[in-house]
């Protein structure tokens, strides 16, 4: 998940939660990096911002998360998209100035679809 500071990354991972069943409160994983869920399928919610690129992610040990059954949210994933798996869905929020959001879905290579 893409977006600058307060474009509603967290919020959009709490509505994922919810969907799942999640009865935890969640937080931006900003200090601690990973948090884990359970609910109908487990939810890894990762903050990525600290990092210092692909490599720091990597030595995480995430890949037992990506390649799981469970759901990964990364946020400020454009510092390590190389590491992530090809059936990724990036999700881009975009702020406007009247407080709504244009979110951008792709998943690559089928394209993007814009919605507002």
């Amino acid at each position: 998940m893409q977006g600058t500071l307060a474009a509603g990354k967290t919020t959009l991972t709490k509505g994922i939660a919810l969907s799942l069943d999640i009865k935890d409160v969640i937080t931006s994983p900003t200090f601690c990096l990973i948090s884990e869920y359970e609910g109908k399928m487990p939810l890894y919610h990762m903050d990525v911002y600290r990092l210092d690129g692909a490599e720091d992610f990597s030595n995480l040990g995430t890949e037992d998360m990506l390649y799981g059954d469970g759901i990964c949210v990364i946020e400020w994933s454009e510092k390590v998209m190389k590491e992530l798996p090809e059936r990724t869905i990036t999700i881009k929020l975009y702020p406007e100035e009247n407080g709504s959001r244009t979110i951008t879905v792709s998943n690559w290579p089928y394209g993007d679809e814009v919605l507002q």
